[in-house]
Order: C-alpha cells, then structure tokens, then sequence
C-alpha cells in the first residue's frame, strides 16, 4: 500500500510516499520511496538517520488517522 503525508524534516515541510504491507498483526515491510521538497525528490541525499525518522513519522501518521 502507498500512503502520502507532509511533515517536518528539519524545519522544513516535505511531503513523504510511504509504502507499507499489513496483516492481520500490523504494519510490516515499511519504506519510504520518495520524499519532495519544492518539487524534487531529495530522497537520494537524505541521510539514513533522517531516512528512519521519516519512517518512524509514517507509523505515527498511519496510527493518528486510525484512532480517529
């Protein structure tokens, strides 16, 4: 599954394509595959740590939309 959401990195608004699996135990097999930034794709220069935070910030936006 995709899932597409804006958050900060840095101070700055990008907006992130998360893709997912799920089954009946969650949410598994997570990556991030795009993440733009006025229009270009700066996934390719990310560091992995701002890569994971990225990630981690999916898991919270997939979580917040759930308990709505």
């Amino acid at each position: 599954m995709k899932y597409y959401f804006d958050t900060l990195l840095e101070e700055t608004v990008v907006s992130v394509t998360w893709e997912y699996e799920t089954d009946e135990d969650g949410i598994y097999n997570t990556e991030v595959t795009q993440v733009m930034y006025q229009n270009i794709d700066v996934l390719p220069i990310l560091s992995e740590a701002a890569i994971y935070e990225l990630d981690e910030a999916g898991f919270r936006a997939i979580a917040e939309e759930n308990n709505e």
